[in-house]
């Protein structure tokens, strides 16, 4: 925008010298000239074409003095380039038509050079400023966004570890209840169990009789509540997470989709299969990339284990054998796997196109809480 608004400057300032000393039959004609090769300067940016454009121009100068006028105009685009010295011409040319124009007009056409080449000079400076801003902003707003990315991912693990002790402390104290307040009670529920064996007053044996259903009530209330805390100590979320941090054998991605949280054996189970299965992959894939699928349907809950890895011809027709018949050996963890599944009254399906797929459903209907 900056070189349009110089050009208009010097279009006006050469075409006002050009009319104050014009005697030429064409009088448009240098005029017309000097804007449409200044405007296909414009357009195309290699230098040396503009520098091939100046000596076209230049050459028109030999023949028609009166377009000597426009050179500060048409100059514009090579000064403060390695073609600059093209504005040799101007001298030159004034030189080789010496009679056709006064000094002043020399002069305030040399004057116009001149600001020719400030004004260009200012142009080429203010679009290199830009060019730096430009470039700073960018490289601050790529900053900016790393920045928050790693934000969020510390953020993530923060919680991460968070939720994760917690649920390890939830899970300790549970223990610590079970095996101290537990058998506290369990032990004075036998000792008043001995009691009533042994007592022989009647109101002695109704009293214990009664201490004894409220321990044993208490003690079922704590078993209950160990139980359910225990349960809830266990989250699958993160129990999986945590396999896939410790994974390095290559990347992996983790997508968990479930809102309503299994029963606790079910939880171990998918533990445990997640386990085999990347274990699995360390010992028998050459795999580059592992994917881990858990979602929840209105009937069932849906584990999904896949990887990128190759096999050879003699274990894909091993497990195409095994797909077939459903007949799990001791290779590879799949009977462990499938015996597994088989105790929810799931279902399992492999697959070894583009990689090894394991694919697992368990009904809801016997798993809910």
């Amino acid at each position: 925008m900056s070189e349009i608004s110089d050009k208009l400057l010097l279009l006006l300032c050469c075409t006002t010298l050009y009319i104050l000393q014009v005697n030429f039959s064409f009088v448009i004609v240098p005029i017309i000239l000097g804007i449409l090769i200044s405007s296909l300067f414009v357009y195309y940016e290699k230098g040396r074409l503009k520098m091939v454009g100046n000596l076209i121009f230049a050459v028109l100068c030999l023949f028609v003095p009166e377009f000597i006028l426009f050179l500060p105009l048409i100059l514009y685009d090579i000064l403060h380039t390695k073609y600059q010295n093209g504005m040799l011409l101007v001298p030159i040319l004034f030189l080789y038509h010496r009679t056709e124009y006064s000094a002043i007009t020399v002069s305030l056409t040399i004057v116009l050079l001149v600001v020719s080449y400030l004004l260009k000079y200012k142009t080429d400076l203010l679009n290199t400023l830009k060019a730096e801003y430009n470039e700073l902003r960018d490289n601050t707003t790529a900053m900016s966004l790393l920045l928050e990315e790693k934000n969020r991912s510390l953020q993530k693990d923060q919680d991460y570890e968070i939720n994760l002790a917690t649920l390890n402390e939830r899970n300790r104290i549970s223990k610590e209840i079970h095996d101290n307040i537990g058998h506290l009670l369990s032990r004075a529920l036998l000792q008043i169990g001995a009691l009533l064996t042994i007592t022989k007053e009647e109101i002695t044996r109704d009293g214990l009789a009664a201490l004894k259903d409220s321990l044993s009530g208490g003690m079922d209330q704590i078993r209950n509540s160990i139980h359910h805390m225990y349960d809830e100590s266990i989250d699958l979320y993160v129990q999986i997470e945590h396999l896939s941090k410790e994974f390095t054998f290559c990347s992996i991605s983790y997508e968990y989709d479930i809102k309503t949280s299994p029963q606790i054996q079910l939880k171990h189970c998918i533990i445990g299969i997640t386990k085999e299965a990347l274990s699995n992959i360390i010992h028998h894939s050459n795999a580059t990339k592992v994917t881990i699928i858990l979602r929840e349907h209105p009937a069932m809950y849906q584990l999904v284990i896949q990887d990128n890895g190759t096999m050879n011809e003699k274990i894909r027709k091993n497990l195409d054998n095994i797909f077939s018949q459903q007949e799990f050996g001791e290779g590879m963890g799949l009977r462990n796997i499938s015996e597994r599944v088989k105790s929810f009254g799931g279902n399992i399906n492999l697959s070894a196109d583009n990689g090894f797929k394991l694919f697992i459903t368990f009904p809801k209907n016997n798993n809910n809480k």
